[in-house]
């Protein structure tokens, strides 16, 4: 179950019961709560002690002791694909793509050899992610279509790494594509909604840009790269496109227009301190955006979902929710000078907050 949660100094993040690993732009994601939920098949148990007992040393990042352990598991559970999924997962988090390719080229014949089928899909990912991590990316991308089209999974994780393959080779449409399916599945994914900001606004795309920058500050509001976005999202605010590479391309919509005038509210504001300049522009995006909407004056297309329909009722909800301030405070604590004060004796008014995310999230 994914849950808000967080404190004082530290990144507040989307929660799994598999834990959180922090990664780059460009390192791609194996799904091995996956494969954790099917450890029972062909897997004896002594094998399977010695395998979660690597897991812990993996999850420590002492990968070396993880890997021991699961050399030692094949000697209870030969040419298993779960040890050979775990063996080559650990290799590939030590900078071992080589070992990981092998590891996943070894663990998708053993499981067709013992009819396997489930843990396929996730083996792939992981050779995929080996290749990609050789600069075999073209490779990368058709095991990932493979996945995707041959074994039908659907999966938010798969299609982030399509699209940092993609984005690797400056495929930005493709990417901006697979991720857009991808959150649409679960929207609840930090890297997939930063990695899309920095796209859109690579790409000009103003609108779709300010909803995955917010969703994404959500998530992650003091990090080194949430600095980066909120500051995007400012210029974009600030009528400053120039300077963050938003390029119109000839295509202003009724959308891009709201945003492209927010900064206009200043001059009305003069006398507001910042924080509240920001807040009154946040609102007037977010409502103009959602009742154009509903009104009929934005111009809809196949394959909008994820703006329309998932990304603008929910901010709609918390512009018109008690803790509409409480929002507009939290996504900007990088540059909030106050922030650790303000967590520190406000945090009942931040528990609430969290309550009605969990309450209202998506």
């Amino acid at each position: 179950m994914l849950i808000f949660s967080g404190c004082a100094g530290k990144p507040v993040v989307l929660e799994t019961e598999s834990g959180i690993t922090e990664a780059k732009i460009t390192e791609t994601e194996i799904a091995e709560t996956e494969v954790k939920n099917i450890y029972g098949k062909f897997l004896s148990p002594e094998a399977e002690e010695l395998v979660l007992t690597g897991i812990d040393f993996h999850d420590r990042r002492e990968y070396g002791t993880a890997i021991d352990y699961y050399k030692k598991a094949m000697d209870f559970s030969p040419e298993h694909p779960v040890i050979y999924f775990e063996w080559g997962f650990s290799s590939i988090s030590m900078g071992d793509p080589d070992t990981a390719l092998e590891m996943a080229e070894k663990g998708i014949v053993s499981a067709k050899a013992i009819n396997y089928a489930e843990i396929i899909p996730t083996l792939m990912d992981l050779k995929g992610s080996a290749l990609d991590n050789l600069g075999k990316t073209e490779e990368a991308i058709a095991v990932y279509q493979q996945v995707i089209n041959e074994y039908g999974v659907v999966n938010t994780l798969v299609f982030y790494n399509l699209a940092v393959s993609y984005y690797r080779i400056d495929r930005r449409e493709e990417a901006y594509e697979a991720l857009s399916k991808g959150l649409v599945i679960n929207l609840n994914h930090a890297r997939s909604n930063y990695l899309l900001g920095r796209i859109c606004i690579e790409e000009g795309r103003k609108t779709q840009a300010f909803f995955s920058l917010c969703y994404f500050l959500l998530m992650e509001p003091n990090t080194e790269r949430a600095a980066q976005m909120y500051g995007a999202l400012l210029q974009l605010l600030s009528g400053q496109d120039e300077t963050i590479g938003i390029r119109l391309n000839g295509f202003f919509t009724p959308a891009d227009m709201i945003i492209s005038v927010a900064f206009t509210l200043d001059e009305a504001n003069f006398r507001l301190s910042e924080g509240e300049k920001i807040k009154a522009k946040l609102y007037y995006v977010f409502t103009s955006l959602e009742e154009q909407k509903n009104s009929g004056k934005i111009n809809r297309s196949q394959g909008d979902e994820l703006w329309w329909d998932t990304y603008s009722p929910f901010f709609y909800r918390i512009v018109k929710s008690e803790y509409f301030d409480t929002f507009c405070r939290y996504i900007g604590l990088t540059m909030d000078p106050d922030a650790d004060s303000w967590i520190e004796n406000d945090r009942e008014e931040i528990e609430g907050f969290f309550e009605w995310l969990n309450a209202h999230s998506i």
